[in-house]
């Protein structure tokens, strides 16, 4: 998964979540399970993908918590 394919899962997951699809705390366990399905090699192009993603994610994550 590249970051634009991350953040398009990220954007599908919000709109799920602004439209009651699923629940905050759904929309969280979702963002938190994106690094779970990500296989990710560990070399250094993989690791710096790797943090990237991990980036988008935890910002997603943080405004998800943070939504009311």
């Amino acid at each position: 998964m590249n970051p634009q394919e991350l953040q398009a899962l990220v954007d599908q997951y919000k709109a799920m979540a602004d439209s009651g699809q699923i629940s905050k705390e759904e929309h969280i366990q979702l963002l938190s399970g994106i690094n779970i399905m990500e296989g990710i090699n560990d070399d250094v192009e993989g690791l710096a993908l790797k943090e990237q993603l991990n980036l988008i994610i935890n910002a997603a994550i943080t405004v998800a918590s943070l939504a009311a």
